[in-house]
This record gives structure tokens, C-alpha cells and sequence, in this order.
């Protein structure tokens, strides 16, 4: 099959839903409070193929949506195929499987493997169907263990999803993360909630997050420094976004149906619309697409109107805001230059109030920055 070249790479990450089922039914994830029209299903070998030729597209790419990627059978002979197309690449698991997939792990095809965690001890057993956190770790430190003895350059990270009830357990987090060998923890909320229960288990509301969590994760980010951890931290007051973390400009996530869109929030795999549970109330969101693989290379979707209809306001706004920021970084010592600044100043006003978020993004609390 004859591979896309492009030098430039435009996309800093594809994400590739492989799959969407999973061995755990979390509290706090959609799978469980969408359960009725949930639409389970693996990524076929035809889709790959289709998506194959223009992984090289991106920088990276992540082999994981909304389900668990080790239940893939062909994860190992797709992460092969991506390195080879000159890409890093990524799986994020709840780490029920790392035994089983720890041989062709050590193949160092994957680069970066991602850990996820709702709490240090019973939190994470209550939010995560069962699940013991202390037997993921084990098991993942054995990884860690065995890549450094290869000398493989695999990445370990722990990805901490922060909830109202999990944030004193967020230190000890950081302390485990740093004995099984890890090299990250970084901190996320629980930004798409599709019920009652996970809207009240966001650590956010419309004042920001509680102080007693600010302190939590003041003292993750001691210990952290203290274990020489990298630690990312959550934001902790919300505010209009130019583009979320996540931006589309840069990311396109592919569903394991073959639906090619912004984002994985926009593509939860369900039947009808997508529930948006917010303080005002329930907003229902038609899920957003460019195309299918069916129908289109990904290369062409990627070049789609469809596309370019969604990605033009934010570009807009972020070539205003960097306008803007590139007159600030000026020396401000002539008249000309504080006039530039100015005009910067206005036009980014005016770019931002002319073109918002897409309308599919409001009221998401990524647009908010959590």
C-alpha cells in the first residue's frame, strides 16, 4: 500500500478509538450512564487499512477512546505499523490487562503508556467497578521495571482524574506513581459528564474548584517535586478558552465505527444524542463528524469542508491572540509600537466576539478550560 509523505506532519496527534468496549462499567464514565444505547464495537482491519496510509500525517498517535485498547487483539501489529510511519505512540488503559499484553509491550513499538486512576485507595474501587488500584500499579511497575532493564524508551504516565470525593487521596497518588517508576502524573477533570452523578462528582462548578482540593493539590505537587515526579496540575479557575486543550486544529479523533471528528466528547459511541449535563440543565448534543472512512480517505476528510467550517473560528482566534501576543513581547519604547499593541488588542477583541466556539462546543467544560 502506498504511504501519504508529508514532511510538515500538520496534526500533533490522531486518536484512534480501536475500541469501544471495556472490562469495567466506571460510575464515571459514559459507558455506564449511557448503558442503553451504547454501541460496543472493535475498529476493523479494513478501516485500519483505510487509515493507514496517512498516519504520517501526525505526530503522534494515541491508539485509545472510549474503551479499553488491550482488549484489541491487533493493537500489537497497528502500534508496529505506526512506528513505522515515523510516528510516537500512546495507549491509555485501566491497566486490567497490562499482564497479559506485557510481552509485546516490551516490543517498544508503544512509547508512551497512560495509566488511569479515580483515587489512590477506595476511591478509585468506588468509581472504577471494582477495580484495585494497588494491582494496576503492581503491575505497571513491573513494565516500568522490565523497560528499563531493556532499555526501552517507554514513557509512563498516571492520569488522575479529580473528583470531589477522590482529592484527598491525591497525594498518595503522586507517591505511588513515584515508586512504580513513573515519570508523570498529570491531573484531569471530570470534563464530559452525562449524568446527575458525574456532574456532582466534577471537582469544578461555576467558582472554581473547593479550596480543601486547591490544598490537595498543593501537596501533590510538593510530594511530586520532593520525588523528583513531573506533575501537571488542573486548572483551578474556569474561563473561555481560545481552543480547548484538545484543539482540533491540530487533533482529529477517529471512532472505531469509522466516523473521523474533533473530538472524543463530540463521538461518545451511543444511538441519538449526546447528554450534556450542566448546572442550567441538560443540553442534548447531535454528535459531530466530518465524513466517514467508508466513504472518504482520511486525508480527504481531513481537507473536508466539513472540516474547515468547524476549524475556521478557531483559527481565527488564535491567529488574533498571537498577533496580540507577539506585539506585547515588543519593546514598548516607541509611539508606533503602543499603537500596534493597541490595534492588536482590538482585533482580537473583535475576532473573538465575531466568531465564538462552534456551537457544539458550548456549554462543554473543556470550553472553560477544565
Amino acid at each position: 500500500m502506498k504511504r501519504r509523505k508529508n514532511k510538515n506532519r500538520p496534526f500533533r496527534a490522531l486518536q484512534i478509538e480501536v475500541t469501544s468496549r471495556c472490562t469495567r462499567n466506571c460510575s464515571i464514565c459514559p459507558r455506564s450512564s449511557l448503558s442503553e444505547t451504547w454501541q460496543d464495537g472493535d475498529l476493523s482491519q479494513e478501516l485500519w487499512e483505510i487509515i493507514e496510509p496517512d498516519l504520517a500525517l501526525a505526530e503522534h498517535v494515541h491508539l485509545q477512546g472510549w474503551g479499553e485498547p488491550l482488549l484489541q487483539p491487533r493493537l500489537p501489529e497497528w502500534a508496529a505499523q505506526a512506528r513505522e510511519a515515523g510516528c510516537s505512540v500512546g495507549i491509555t488503559t485501566n491497566g486490567d490487562l497490562l499482564s497479559e499484553a506485557h510481552p509485546w509491550l516490551l516490543d517498544g513499538n508503544v512509547n508512551l503508556i497512560t495509566i488511569s486512576a479515580a483515587g489512590s485507595k477506595e476511591c478509585h474501587t468506588a468509581l472504577r467497578d471494582g477495580a484495585r488500584i494497588e494491582e494496576v500499579m503492581s503491575k505497571a511497575g513491573e513494565l516500568s521495571a522490565a523497560a528499563r532493564e531493556h532499555k526501552l524508551k517507554i514513557e509512563f504516565k498516571l492520569s488522575y482524574l479529580l473528583t470531589r470525593s477522590n482529592a484527598h487521596e491525591l497525594p498518595d497518588a503522586v507517591q505511588m506513581a513515584a515508586d512504580a517508576g513513573f515519570h508523570e502524573l498529570f491531573v484531569t477533570h471530570l470534563d464530559c459528564p452525562t449524568s446527575q452523578f458525574q456532574l456532582d462528582e466534577s471537582a469544578f462548578n461555576q467558582e472554581g474548584i473547593p479550596s480543601e482540593a486547591v490544598e490537595y493539590l498543593q501537596n501533590a505537587a510538593k510530594t511530586a517535586r520532593k520525588k523528583k515526579l513531573a506533575f501537571r496540575g488542573p486548572t483551578c479557575t474556569g474561563e473561555e478558552v481560545l481552543a480547548c486543550a484538545l484543539n482540533p486544529v491540530y487533533f482529529t479523533y477517529v471512532t472505531w465505527d469509522g466516523r473521523v471528528g474533533p473530538c472524543v466528547n463530540l463521538l461518545i459511541p451511543v444511538q441519538g444524542p449526546i447528554p450534556r449535563w450542566t448546572d442550567a440543565g441538560v443540553n442534548r448534543i447531535a454528535p459531530l463528524a466530518y465524513g466517514r472512512l467508508d466513504r472518504s480517505s482520511l486525508s480527504d476528510l481531513i481537507d473536508s469542508k466539513e472540516r474547515k467550517l468547524f476549524i475556521t473560528p478557531l483559527q481565527k482566534r488564535l491567529d488574533a491572540d498571537s498577533r496580540f501576543r507577539h506585539e506585547m513581547n515588543q519593546e514598548i519604547c516607541e509611539l508606533r509600537i503602543l499603537r500596534g499593541l493597541e490595534e492588536a488588542q482590538s482585533e482580537r477583541e473583535e475576532v473573538l466576539q465575531d466568531h465564538p466556539l462552534p456551537s457544539p462546543c458550548e456549554a462543554c467544560p473543556k470550553a472553560s478550560g477544565w
